[in-house]
Order: C-alpha cells, then structure tokens, then sequence
C-alpha cells in the first residue's frame, strides 16, 4: 500500500508545498543576490495559487498511450504562476518574503515529520 493512501494524500500534497517552496526560496535568493544590478525586475511564485492549481490537477494531460509521460502538475503550475514585477527588489521586503519563506518549509517538513511519527507509535502498539 502506497504511504500517500495511509495519510489521505496529505504526504503528496505536503511533498508539493515542500517542492513550491524551494522554488521560491530560490527566486527570492535570486533577488536579493540581483539587489544593485541595474535593471533587474523581482521575481516571486504566489504559493497559494500554485498550490491551488496542483490541488485542482490543472496543467495534467489526458494519458491516451501507456507510453506517455505524465507532466508534473507542480512545473506546470510553476510557467502559469511566476511573475516578474516591474519594480526593483526593496531588500527589506525580499528578507522578510525569505523568512516567512523559511519558516513554512519547516512547518511543513515538521507536519511530514509528525505524520510518521503517528505510524512509527502504531507500529510499535502504542509504545509498549
């Protein structure tokens, strides 16, 4: 039995909030890396939208060969969902996008964390 059928697809759905995040992370590295670069416009991923796309399935193909390669909902999400604003990166607000940033990634990785936690307690028979 797959874990993603144990949990309810919540284990899937935490993986994807995992992966969106280290997406950004990197973008808004990428900023505040681009700070005094003459020119250069923020780039920033809205998670909620992204996460909202992956939920619904949006961006997966009808499968008509078993040949066929299934494209990842997250990387489709990703293109429909990056945005460049035309304004220069405000170093201030990149650092706190970047905490907040992080501190979701380890929410999200403690949640995972709890979630085996519970099966590796059953598996034991409650401790005993």
């Amino acid at each position: 039995m797959p874990v993603n059928k144990l949990f309810g697809g919540s284990v899937d759905l935490m993986r994807q909030a995992l992966n969106v995040r280290m997406e950004r992370q990197g973008l808004i590295q990428s900023n505040v890396a681009n700070y005094e670069t003459p020119g250069y416009k923020v780039q920033d991923l809205n998670f909620e939208r992204v996460m909202q796309s992956v939920m619904q399935g949006q961006g997966q193909l009808a499968l008509t060969n078993k040949n066929h390669v299934q494209l990842d909902a997250l990387e489709v999400s990703k293109t429909r969902e990056f945005s460049e604003e035309s304004r220069p990166v405000d170093l201030d607000e990149e650092m706190v996008k970047l905490s907040e940033n992080q501190l979701m990634y380890q929410i999200t990785t403690r949640l995972v964390g709890k979630k085996l936690e519970g099966m590796r307690y059953a598996i034991d028979e409650g401790g005993k």
